[in-house]
């Protein structure tokens, strides 16, 4: 809502400083071009957050996965998985998830099919 409201107001606000001079097509590709530039990149925010922070963002996946974890007692950077950033993070210091991120920040984990579930 916050995204579309903007694009609206800058497209009313070059339309005004224009007098309308503007043409329709040139305000959709602004509107299509602001949308693209505010897209978050959430595997770039995650990559930038210190360790402790991203054992939190793991630690709320894997319970979203409705498996066991009642805490992330280490993670390490693996090599990229179909092109999103992969950690292993391990959790109550003996179970081991595989957690990629996508740019949309969707969490993809991989855990052994013997995991508890929560």
């Amino acid at each position: 809502m916050r995204n579309t409201s903007f694009v609206i107001l800058a497209a009313l606000l070059v339309t005004a400083c224009n007098d309308g001079a503007q043409p329709a097509a040139n305000v959709a590709m602004n509107e299509v071009a602001a949308n693209e530039a505010d897209a978050t990149n959430y595997q770039a925010e995650v990559i930038a957050l210190p360790v402790a922070a991203q054992e939190g963002v793991f630690l709320r996946a894997v319970r979203d996965a409705r498996l066991a974890c009642q805490k992330v007692t280490k993670s390490e950077r693996l090599e990229d998985r179909q092109g999103n950033p992969t950690w292993r993070a391990t959790c109550d210091g003996n179970n081991p998830h595989l957690i990629s991120i996508t740019r949309d920040g969707t969490a993809k984990i991989v855990s052994r099919t013997d995991a508890p579930r929560g």
